[in-house]
């Protein structure tokens, strides 16, 4: 029997994705969930926490009631260490959602780490071209440009925890300019994956599918 751990940068359970990572998991695999914001019991504990500060990269994630949140990313990166660290001798591996770039956890169970993932399948379907990366944030730019910095870039922002629509537009803004499309946030569903490949006609790679995928062959 394996177990894998799922730790977001939120709260859990992340009732808006986990269930699509299980789904292409063997049934005999258990799934435990954490998140580095479990300790807080509303947004604005988490703002007055771990809040944004003045420019410095931020990461959007969401609490278990819903509520999509902002937080300072070196902030967050030192909790989200501390669950891993919590988890560690109770699962098999550990699946971070987030796609966001952190630093090696000293863990002695591997640790799937989407930003890794999307980065090696980056490099492995484009050769040359434009890659177009759909962020939740503006003023996530920078760090997207840092991020994928050995790329021909184009990027829009599309909150996929907004009440309206915003995914779409982002997908407009791109429009047929890239060559292939990262959504670069584990909010991001198959079915706004489904209308960012429809109006844009470019493969798109999603942040909790090659998570999925990689869990499920490992496990």
């Amino acid at each position: 029997m394996s177990t894998l751990g799922l730790v977001t940068i939120g709260q859990a359970p992340r009732t808006d994705v986990t269930p699509d990572i299980a789904a292409a998991l063997p049934p005999e695999v258990d799934i435990v969930e954490v998140g580095a914001l479990d300790r807080f019991d509303s947004a604005a504990e988490v703002e007055a926490a771990v809040g944004p500060r003045e420019g410095q990269p931020v990461y959007v994630s969401r609490l278990a009631d819903g509520t999509a949140v902002t937080v300072d990313r070196e902030s967050v990166v030192e909790l989200l260490g501390e669950r891993i660290r919590d988890l560690e001798s109770e699962v098999t591996a550990i699946g971070v959602l987030c796609t966001g770039h952190f630093p090696r956890f000293d863990v002695s169970v591997p640790v799937f780490e989407p930003s890794d993932l999307l980065s090696a399948w980056v490099s492995t379907i484009l050769d040359g071209g434009t890659l177009g990366v759909i962020m939740p944030k503006e003023e996530q730019e920078a760090m997207t440009f840092e991020k994928w910095a050995d790329y021909d870039l184009v990027t829009a922002a599309g909150s996929p925890y907004a009440a309206d629509d915003e995914v779409s537009a982002a997908a407009a803004e791109i429009g047929t300019d890239a060559d292939l499309i990262v959504m670069d946030c584990m909010g991001y569903t198959p079915e706004m994956k489904a209308t960012v490949r429809e109006l844009t006609g470019t493969g798109v790679l999603l942040g909790r599918s090659v998570l999925a995928k990689t869990a499920e062959e490992v496990l």
